[in-house]
């Protein structure tokens, strides 16, 4: 699998970001081709959003997924550093945990979890909390 972190931030772990990509998409049993995790600016990601799924409000991640339905896993995560940031403060939690939590959504939409409903939410933030507790384990 071919990963690719585009315009992290300088102290940024990428082979833990890239260690996160690999074991979700290997736990979930899905192949990948490649994902390339794209950190971008505050406006930018307002305006993909806004462009590709008519919303214009501020996100901290958006996914693609690029493969056909039967293919290998293809695609594309944006991360916003800021509203990362802005989110650690909202829920009280550290600003690299909610980063962690936000790469493994974006991970979880690629390997075809939704969030669109209360129910489904709830499902993808219990996963999330199982990689994060994964993720603790495997840095400690």
């Amino acid at each position: 699998m071919q990963i690719e972190i585009i315009d992290p931030d300088p102290q940024a772990d990428i082979s833990l970001f890239e260690q996160i990509v690999i074991d979700v998409f290997t736990r979930e049993h899905k192949a990948a081709e490649y994902v390339n995790v794209v950190f971008m600016e505050h406006d930018a990601l307002r305006a993909l959003k806004n462009e590709y799924f008519s919303k214009d409000v501020y996100t901290d991640v958006i996914t693609f997924n690029l493969n056909e339905s039967d293919d290998p896993l293809e695609g594309e995560i944006y991360l916003s550093f800021k509203q990362i940031e802005l989110n650690a403060i909202k829920y009280k939690t550290a600003a690299q945990t909610e980063l962690h939590r936000v790469l493994i959504h974006g991970c979880l939409h690629l390997c075809g979890y939704e969030d669109e409903t209360v129910e489904l939410k709830t499902q993808m933030t219990t996963l999330e909390d199982h990689y994060l507790q994964l993720i603790k384990h495997t840095v400690s």
